[in-house]
């Protein structure tokens, strides 16, 4: 089946990013691309915020944002200006600057119940169509890249989607500055047969606007490589990459394709919270983003 014909079929669809902050963002990609044929779409992604912006290790669950409307243990609206603590999230921010509500979703529950309330969730809202979004491509990893920073959260919400009418979205592939490029399209190329198709990012100038006060790289990149910019850039002043025009790409694949060829996704299925997930992983040799904002965490003296 070709994009085209999935995107004209749709009437309403989810979409959620799936690694928290940039991938959030990037969601907005996605929906520019959908609303071109009429199809509606919610926005959505796992709130966890990088370790600089919330001093507290891992994602947070939906009951920790302040004003809040709880839909499901693991699912809740924002509409813009909710708190955790001192900072908002970026689902909230992406909230304020659509206007509408968009779905806060909790992976410390693990993928057990997360799975049940997004089945649930797209049965009642009538949803046809569920797009995971990930910004920069970590979400193909296999788990023995070398640069490989964040793999439990992207293996956990694979596992949790696999069962439904889903797409993965790989926007900006490299932009996150983990998987190496060349990796990357090594592994579009090994899955070339679950490629339903390829769009390109728009942007206009509230977009960009909005873009310069979020902190996310990852999605900035590809507005930027969609307005020309072409060279060495520096993730986080600590990481560089290179930039083209194919940064601002998105790839929309199998996402049934893409968790069948990962061993992290399906070993996920049952968990029961996201420190078993983190552990299962660490069994398997694979040290998590978890992990490393623990150490952080202790390293500062916080926990």
């Amino acid at each position: 089946m070709r994009l085209l014909d999935i995107a004209s079929d749709a009437n309403r669809a989810l979409l959620i990013g799936i690694g928290g902050g940039g991938d959030v963002i990037s969601t907005l990609y996605v929906r520019g691309f959908l609303e071109r044929f009429g199809v509606e779409c919610i926005c959505g992604g796992v709130v966890w915020e990088r370790f600089r912006r919330d001093r507290k290790p891992g994602p947070r669950s939906v009951r920790e944002i302040e004003g809040v409307e709880i839909v499901k243990e693991t699912l809740g609206f924002v509409r813009g200006g909710e708190r955790i603590g001192r900072i908002e999230p970026i689902v909230s921010q992406v909230a304020s600057f659509l206007k509408e509500r968009v779905l806060a979703v909790s992976i410390n529950e693990g993928v057990a119940s997360l799975k049940r309330d997004i089945e649930e969730f797209v049965d009642e809202r009538e949803v046809d169509l569920v797009i995971a979004v990930d910004a920069g491509g970590d979400s193909l990893a296999l788990g023995g890249e070398e640069n490989l920073v964040s793999p439990l959260a992207d293996s956990m919400m694979l596992s949790a989607l696999r069962d439904l009418n889903s797409i993965l979205a790989i926007v900006g592939f490299g932009s996150d500055g983990e998987l190496e490029r060349e990796t990357i399209e090594f592994y579009l190329s090994e899955l070339h047969g679950s490629i339903y198709g390829v769009s390109m990012v728009e942007v206009d100038r509230d977009f960009m606007q909005f873009l310069n006060n979020v902190e996310s790289e990852a999605s900035r990149i590809p507005a930027l490589a969609r307005t020309g910019f072409r060279g060495s850039y520096r993730l986080w002043g600590e990481h560089e990459i290179e930039v083209s025009i194919l940064n601002s790409l998105v790839f929309y694949l199998n996402l049934r394709d893409v968790y069948e060829r990962s061993r992290m996704a399906k070993a996920l299925n049952h968990t029961r919270s996201v420190e078993e997930a983190s552990e299962i992983l660490n069994e398997m040799g694979i040290k998590t983003e978890y992990d490393l904002e623990v150490e952080m965490a202790k390293r500062e003296g916080l926990i």
